[in-house]
């Protein structure tokens, strides 16, 4: 690991990925985004990713993960600016921070009963029931672009995956007075959930 903290990049990772896409109120849109970066959206409202996260022992770092999108287009790219992320890993989020400018903090994940509850020091932030269903028996590729501001002004990384794509997914449920209030009582416009999968960050 680089000075004892974290994997150089790329960041090979093993587990299980689930997303979810939403639509919310473009005024209510967490950033900040890169100068000139525009929201992907329609009206008055825009797209909102979220990734549930298990990466598993057998990659470089095991952890829980949480990550919050703006899908954007920023000139003739079109990317993702994580906006938050939470962690159960500091070499995780130092080294996201460090590497790819994402604002990654500590939260502890909590699971009992197929219900996970994330937390951070302020408080609750999320609250997941996982809904397994069955893997099929091919593996989906997914490319993505992120797109992170800093003081240089952008920082791009990509990222690369694949996995079996798997019915079910988690049930998602976020408190009204916590950082993802935006989302509090809405439901995905799209899921997606990667069994099996295998991702390569930073190339």
């Amino acid at each position: 690991m680089t000075e004892g903290l974290y994997p150089p990049p790329p960041w090979r990772l093993r587990g299980t990925v689930q997303a979810a896409l939403w639509r919310v109120p473009r005024v209510a849109l967490p950033g900040p985004l890169p100068a000139g970066a525009r929201p992907l959206g329609w009206g008055g409202t825009a797209l909102l990713a979220t990734v549930w996260a298990e990466w598993e022992p057998g990659g470089d770092l095991a952890y829980g993960e949480l990550v919050v999108a703006v899908p954007v287009r920023l000139g003739r790219r079109i990317g993702v600016t994580v906006t938050a992320a939470w962690v159960d890993s500091p070499a995780s989020l130092t080294g996201g921070r460090d590497l790819w400018a994402i604002p990654k903090r500590l939260g502890r994940f909590e699971t009992a009963e197929g219900r996970t509850v994330l937390t951070d020091a302020e408080g609750p932030v999320a609250i997941v029931t996982d809904r397994p269903g069955r893997a099929l028996p091919l593996r989906l590729p997914v490319r993505l672009r992120v797109l992170q501001p800093d003081r240089a002004g952008v920082r791009i990384a990509r990222a690369a995956a694949t996995g079996r794509p798997r019915s079910g997914g988690l049930g998602w449920e976020f408190p009204a007075t916590g950082p993802l209030a935006v989302l509090a009582g809405r439901r995905p416009l799209l899921s997606l959930t990667l069994a099996d999968a295998e991702a390569r960050f930073g190339l």
